[in-house]
């Protein structure tokens, strides 16, 4: 009984494998990122912060990740059941790099507490945390951080 269930599993697993395989390099990039956002985070908060490791942060970080491949994995389904496979890639693509850029964000915001005198480390961290939000009004709209100097000038 037992077998069978491992030949179920596996013959189940290597049908998924197969047919999400052209979205496996996306899901590779973001695996990668994640796991040097998860170190940098752990040497935070053991170096920096004197904690220790807490695994309910760990596994609320690993459920988003699941979020995130559940996204671009339904993202690729639905494109491939609608016949646009090339679209549904460059959706795929484009998830993958701001998911990407936000766990970079988060990596290099957690090394600059590690090292706040690195030059090239806080310029990366002002270069990636601000100047995008620059460039994209409705980003800062959404991060909730434009208008505030006008705000507080209302205010007085």
């Amino acid at each position: 009984m037992l077998d069978t269930i491992k030949i179920i599993l596996v013959a189940a697993l290597g049908s998924l494998y197969s047919y999400l395989e052209p979205i496996y390099n996306p899901m590779k990039v973001l695996a990668i990122v994640f796991c040097a956002d998860i170190v940098a985070g752990v040497l935070v908060d053991l170096i920096k912060n004197n904690d220790r490791i807490r695994i309910k942060k760990f596994l609320i970080a690993v459920a988003f990740l699941a979020l995130y491949f559940s996204i671009i994995a339904s993202t690729y389904v639905v494109g491939e059941h609608m016949g646009d496979i090339e679209e549904a890639l460059l959706i795929v693509k484009t998830l993958t790099y701001i998911f990407s850029y936000f766990y970079i964000s988060n990596t290099i915001r957690n090394l600059r507490l590690l090292a706040p005198q690195n030059k090239q480390i806080a310029f990366l961290d002002y270069w990636l945390g601000l100047q995008i939000v620059k460039r994209l009004p409705d980003l800062a709209n959404f991060l909730g951080l434009s208008h505030k100097k006008q705000d507080n000038e209302t205010d007085k």
